[in-house]
């Protein structure tokens, strides 16, 4: 992890300056081995919870890999809160791709990230599942994934 980053806003933005590069390598310096991603909502196959830095790469972004063109996702960081006691960070993104099959992705995505100890260990991530579905044309989760996980 550069020494540069220090805050929870700044080690957030790295992350997503990161993913929006595919430098997964660096991304993954910055998040917790136990990491806990929830796509929260009902919709979509990929709104549930990931455990471990290996599901959330292995699981979650091998999906947007297999869905999105390479090299077409691009984030647009909108706006970012921190809370410095709380160790949380909040970021609007937007985010286009496109996929393989030539459809268009536009999303607004809300992200509330806990982070301790330089590395990302916690995050709620909030989207336009119906989107998604849309775009990936997949099935909804069987089982609900709530804003608390």
């Amino acid at each position: 992890m550069p020494t540069a980053v220090t805050s929870s806003t700044e080690i957030v933005r790295a992350f997503w300056t990161a993913q929006a590069a595919g430098d997964a390598e660096a991304a993954r310096t910055l998040m917790a081995d136990d990491v806990v991603w929830a796509v929260v909502g009902r919709h979509a196959a990929v709104a549930r919870t990931y455990r471990g830095v290996e599901a959330f790469f292995g699981e979650l972004i091998a999906t947007l890999s297999r869905t999105f063109e390479p090299g077409s996702a691009v984030m647009d960081i909108r706006d970012m809160y921190e809370d410095a006691a709380q160790s949380t960070v909040v970021t609007h993104l937007y985010e286009t791709a496109r996929t393989r099959t030539g459809l268009n992705f536009e999303n607004d995505i809300v992200t509330i990230m806990t982070v301790k100890d330089g590395r990302i260990t916690h995050c709620r991530e909030f989207m336009d599942l119906h989107e998604v579905r849309r775009t990936f044309g997949d099935e909804p989760a069987t089982r609900p994934v709530n804003a608390q996980e």
